[in-house]
């Protein structure tokens, strides 16, 4: 008996220790785009501790923690079944990872919009914070004024401070209560100059005199609110400049800032280029000047990054920002940094381009289908060669045509082209062709 006791002792100690401080990730519905995908979760980000912060549109419905990228087994959830997350509260984070043996309960957020979560895995027991923004910056100083859910969320800290800091562009700026237009706050009188020092705000319940704001010049600010008054104190700082900063050999260099614009990121344009997935398998492209393409065998749920040495060395990376599918079209989401990754939709073999010889670089993958047989066996849809002509015969909607490197050349029926190999693309099914 003292054996089998001793047994169980040590394999939940065993258990818990597998917890790994270093990654923590949000995943379901309300947070991954209204699906359960353990391959694709949004990565909290480590302020040390084994705490994690997230920030981001959470939609209505479910959602829970893991703890290993693609692993369900790896589960960190909610103390109660539909655990309901109101703002400013600290809820409790369960371990039902393997072994564990508790109930698979779910964290459920009842209205979509900005939120902050933070984890903290440290803590006996493991807890987890949740808060909605006290209010929302808008306006062409920030990300315009197309829709209150694409701006700027201010949140307050545990002691309730409500402080930002980031960069602002010259333009107009006001501020949202919440999710709507109004109620806000706005400025006192029209365009008041949103310089330095202590600004009234006005609490706008109606839209009357709905003043704004005016950033004289853009900069980085720091934004310091007290809502009791309504006011806020301003205080600006130079922004960033390029003047004298940097030496570098002559050439042509890609450059990324980050989001806060307090890092830029700098990478010579590559001479050669290699795809190098999670897994560690690497595949050379083949160099045309600054543009480089080859047939890649890519899966669906892993992880791809571009490198300038077949190394594959931290320091030659260049990636995206975010996850990034480029099955789905070309993006010119790519940084000389060791950043996030890029994906495709579905496992096949890809014809991957990588465009540097623009102003701005870009990268795709498109899917290889041999010969001229489409994905989908549509019989009401024809694609051939007829000598250098391209014609695509039936029923669709959409087409175009494009080069090997991606580049759309046609949206007609027939076109006339070079030899070489070009892709065709009809509503959603998609032809390789090879014209000689």
């Amino acid at each position: 008996m003292r054996f089998l006791q001793l047994f169980i002792t040590m394999s939940i100690a065993a258990s818990a220790a597998a917890v790994d401080m270093n990654h923590l990730y949000i995943v379901g519905p309300a947070a991954t785009a209204g699906e359960w995908t353990a391959d694709l979760p949004e990565e909290m980000v480590s302020i040390g501790y084994g705490t994690f912060i997230w920030e981001g549109y959470l939609g209505e419905g479910e959602f829970k923690f893991l703890n290993r990228l693609g692993d369900y087994d790896s589960s960190l959830v909610a103390e109660n079944e539909n655990q309901r997350v109101e703002s400013g509260q600290k809820y409790t984070l369960v371990d039902n990872s393997s072994g564990q043996g508790r109930y698979d309960f779910k964290f459920w957020n009842p209205e979509a919009g900005e939120c902050r979560i933070i984890a903290n895995m440290s803590s006996n027991p493991m807890t987890v914070s949740f808060r909605r923004p006290v209010m929302l910056m808008v306006g062409t100083a920030v990300r315009g004024w197309s829709s209150p859910s694409q701006n700027i969320p201010v949140f307050a800290d545990d002691e309730g401070v409500v402080e930002w800091t980031g960069l602002l562009q010259a333009g107009e700026i006001k501020f949202l209560a919440g999710n709507n237009w109004s109620p806000c706050y706005n400025a006192p009188s029209y365009n008041e100059a949103f310089t330095d020092g202590y600004h009234r705000l006005v609490y706008n319940v109606n839209g009357e005199d709905d003043h704004k704001f005016i950033v004289p010049r853009s900069g980085r600010y720091t934004l310091r609110f007290n809502l009791q008054e309504p006011s806020v104190t301003v205080s600006a700082q130079a922004g960033p400049s390029l003047a004298g900063a940097f030496t570098a050999a002559p050439g042509r260099y890609v450059v990324a800032a980050d989001r806060n614009g307090r890092h830029l990121y700098f990478g010579a344009v590559p001479k050669r280029l290699f795809v190098c997935s999670l897994d560690g398998k690497v595949t050379p492209l083949q160099a045309n000047g600054e543009q480089f393409s080859g047939q890649v065998y890519m899966e669906s749920g892993n992880y791809y990054k571009l490198y300038s040495d077949e190394a594959c060395a931290d320091g030659n990376c260049f990636s995206p920002n975010a996850d990034v599918d480029i099955s789905s079209g070309a993006t010119h989401n790519v940084a000389p940094m060791l950043g996030n990754s890029y994906t495709v939709g579905q496992t096949g073999n890809y014809n991957v381009l990588a465009d540097f010889s623009g102003n701005v670089p870009s990268v795709s993958a498109m899917l290889n289908v041999s010969g001229v047989e489409n994905m989908t066996e549509d019989p009401k849809v024809r694609v051939s060669v007829e000598g250098r002509d391209i014609t695509v015969c039936g029923e669709y909607e959409h087409v175009s045509v494009a080069d090997v490197y991606g580049r759309v050349i046609s949206t007609s029926a027939r076109t006339s082209v070079s030899p070489g190999i070009y892709i065709v693309v009809v509503d959603l099914k998609t032809f390789k062709l090879i014209v000689r």
